[in-house]
């Protein structure tokens, strides 16, 4: 995955923090998915950049119980509508192992906490559909050259689990109910395991792509 750099003002971050953790209606919204090839590689890679500041500083502020368990569920929808479209656009078999890892290991946990929220009798509402943020992520996806999918696709769940670790990492440190504090310390595990299985998955595709440039 090549690095770029994105600026953004302490200002615009903190509307664009608000802005994200809303919930998305696509039909209510008249929500159109993007058809392959329609995305800028290089505004698809800003907005990346921009959407993984904000979720860490997201995942960093997410202190209460009701905000983790919101969180938990939020990355989990995500997880899974990303991993369907990987299994339905790339090519590679490794990408389709990390795809079909995701949505194995994202709809256990949406089990486990929902299970939790019962047991518990929490006060919290799960979301049952994208917010803001994911959602952009996944029409950047849908929109993505099939040539550039699998970085696309491998660089955000990168930076999706970067987030994960920190909001499950916190949690299991300083929650406030015993059960999700558990919760979410089996998930940390999971999650540095997956990370990286992504890290060396992008390790492998910048190393075809340089391999390629010389050709």
């Amino acid at each position: 995955m090549k690095v770029r750099t994105f600026c953004l003002s302490g200002a615009a971050l903190l509307f664009a923090l608000g802005a994200a953790a809303q919930p998305v209606s696509r039909e209510k919204a008249g929500h159109i998915d993007p058809a392959p090839g329609s995305k800028s590689e290089a505004v698809a890679t800003a907005k990346d950049k921009l959407g993984h500041a904000v979720g860490v500083i997201s995942a960093e502020m997410t202190t209460t119980t009701k905000g983790f368990v919101s969180a938990a569920a939020a990355t989990d929808i995500y997880e899974v509508e990303a991993a369907k479209l990987a299994l339905n656009r790339t090519k590679s078999n490794k990408v389709r192992q990390l795809a079909e890892a995701m949505i194995t290991a994202h709809t256990r946990t949406t089990k486990e906490l929902k299970t939790i929220v019962a047991e518990e009798k929490l006060d919290v509402i799960l979301p049952d559909k994208l917010d803001v943020r994911h959602q952009t992520m996944i029409d950047d996806l849908r929109g993505v050259k099939l040539v550039d999918f699998d970085e696309r696709y491998v660089g955000q769940q990168i930076d999706t689990h970067n987030e994960a670790l920190i909001l499950m990492r916190g949690y299991h440190s300083s929650g406030d109910n015993v059960a999700l504090k558990k919760f979410a310390g089996n998930v940390e595990n999971a999650v540095k395991k997956h990370l990286g299985m992504a890290e060396r998955l992008n390790k492998s595709i910048e190393a075809m792509e340089e391999k390629s440039e010389k050709h």
